[in-house]
This record gives C-alpha cells, structure tokens and sequence, in this order.
C-alpha cells in the first residue's frame, strides 16, 4: 500500500504537487464505500492512529475503537502506529491525543502505557520467579478489596504474549481458577475489556477475531431487520468542544448504524494485512459458526461497499 501511495504521487498531481490517494478517495468517494476505501488506503498502521482518533468523535460510544487498536501490539508495531500518527491539533502525537481526549482514569492508564512501546518482546524470556511473582501479583490483586486494577494492567499491557500464556497457565494450575474471567468479573468496566481483549488474543487469537467479525456482522444484520422510528433533526454547532471532556449527547440512530459499519471496517482491514492470520480466522469462522465468513458478509453488506469486504477476505491473492 505504501508502494502504491507512492507512485500514486508520482502520477497524479495538482499544481505539480503528488496528491495523497488516501486524502483522493475520501473527497472522491462517500458512505460505507468511502469508509472502507480510504482507511484501506491510509495503510496498516496510519489506519490505527485513525481509529484511535475516531471513536471521541464519534459520541465517544465505541471504546472498542481504541482498545482494539492500540492494545496486544509488539512494540514494533506501536512505535509505526505512533510515528504514523497524523493530527495536527495534537501536534502530531498520538500520546497527546489519548492524553487530551480520555477521561482521567485507569483506562487512559492503560492506553498511555501501550502508547510507551516497552513491552516484553516475544524472544526475551524471563526466569520462572517472573512468572510465578507475576501469578502471585495477580492473585492478589484479584483478591484485594481495594482496586488492584494497576497491578494488572502493569503485567497484562507490559508482558509478551508467550509470558502471559505461562503465566494464564501457572494460574490455573496453581489456583484452580480462570484469571482472564475472573478479571473480567471483578473489572466490568473499560479496564476489564481491554484486559479480555489482550487476554482473549494471547489464548486463541484467531478465535478472539472470528468472535469479533461474527459480533459485528450479527450487528448490522440486526440493525437491518429492525425498524426505527424517525426522529427530528437537531442542529449542531460546528465549533470545537471548549472543556477538555465535555459531555457528549446520545448517538441517533443513524449515527449508531454508522458505527456499527465503522466496527466491521475496522477489523475487516486490520485483519487483511496479515493473509496467513486471515486464513485462520476465517477456518475458526466456519468451525465456530458452522458459516462461512465470506456469505455471512455478502448477506450483510451490499453494493460496492460489499464487494471491497469481500476482496478483503480474499485470502488467496
């Protein structure tokens, strides 16, 4: 894609200036079509940093926006999504950004740590005491009456995934119970589903995916069949928000169906990068669902907006 961008500079210019085929597709283009063309085209990472940035505007109603794209990445991967990062409000940084926009809570902890791009990387292994000390940390944490949401945040967004895999395991044996669970228990909040989506990912990522897919497409093909009701418009000022987290109106109907669109494109591109991953979500799809991924998204989606789903799940090119 970055190829293509280039070239694309190279060949189409305004004023002897190369246009961004990104900035093209969406003056050029509008609806779910427009969506899912232009994030397509701002690249793997850039199109994380957007979706980042997206949900606050967006009534502040889809958080999975933001867990989704910062959270259970190497460092490798937050360090491109970071320096991909474009906004000019925040000067360009995207720390600034979710610093500004969430609430002060654990929840902007945890992002804000993601953001740092110090995680454990998968080839450093650490002694056996790490890991039980991590399991014991854990432990308590789940048993403290006091919070104890810090302590698991700081091992669940800062290990590797094969080290939180030992350490799931350890759990269990250890405590005869099922931490990712029981954290999601205790915390049913943001914080307990950032946790269960960086948990869910290093049990069984695949299967953690093909939910994600089978949620959102369930989503919109529910929101098909129902009926809603009209409703008047309301005017709406243009001007930026003065307070640093202003109160945000309820989404109307036709601004939560765009969101339930933003949801699917969202994991739809993320995931068509990695073709090998794909392939796997989509065979956990049909042993999972007892359905193909590929009708479940025609029945669902029509029109040019549906045929660029599809050639997005196309695995064999």
């Amino acid at each position: 894609m970055m190829e293509l961008r280039s070239e694309y500079k190279k060949h189409c210019k305004v004023q002897g200036r190369g246009i961004n085929i990104a900035k093209h597709l969406k003056l050029k283009t509008s609806g779910n079509f427009g969506k899912v063309a232009y994030v397509t085209a701002l690249g793997k990472y850039e199109s994380e940093g957007h979706w980042a940035n997206f949900w606050y505007q967006a009534h502040g109603s889809r958080r999975e926006l933001v867990i989704e794209a910062l959270t259970g990445r190497s460092n490798a991967e937050m360090r491109a999504i970071v320096d991909a990062f474009r906004d000019k409000r925040y000067g360009d940084s995207l720390a600034r950004c979710m610093d500004k926009e969430l609430k002060p809570d654990k929840f902007r902890e945890a992002v804000l740590l993601a953001l740092q791009g110090k995680r454990q990387e998968e080839t450093e292994v650490y002694p056996l005491e790490y890991r039980n000390r991590d399991v014991d940390a854990l432990y308590r944490a789940l048993k403290s009456t006091d919070g104890g949401e810090r302590a698991i945040i700081e091992i669940v967004v800062r290990r590797s995934d094969a080290h939180l895999r030992e350490v799931l395991k350890t759990y269990e044996r250890k405590h005869q119970g099922n931490f990712a669970r029981e954290a999601l228990r205790k915390s049913g909040n943001l914080v307990g589903e950032l946790i269960a989506h960086v948990l869910n990912g290093v049990i069984n990522k695949p299967a953690r995916d093909a939910l994600l897919l089978h949620h959102a497409i369930a989503n919109i093909a529910s929101s098909k069949s129902a009926s809603h009701p009209s409703s008047h418009s309301s005017s709406s000022s243009s001007s930026p928000p003065s307070s640093r987290h202003p109160a945000r109106s309820h989404p109307s109907s036709a601004e939560k169906d765009g969101l339930r669109y933003e949801l699917l494109v969202s994991r739809l591109v993320r995931l068509h990068w990695d073709r090998a991953h794909l392939s796997r979500v989509k065979q956990h799809y049909r042993d999972r669902y007892a359905a193909s991924l590929d009708d479940d998204l025609a029945a669902a989606t029509k029109g040019d907006f549906g045929e660029f789903c599809l050639a997005l799940c196309d695995v064999g090119r």
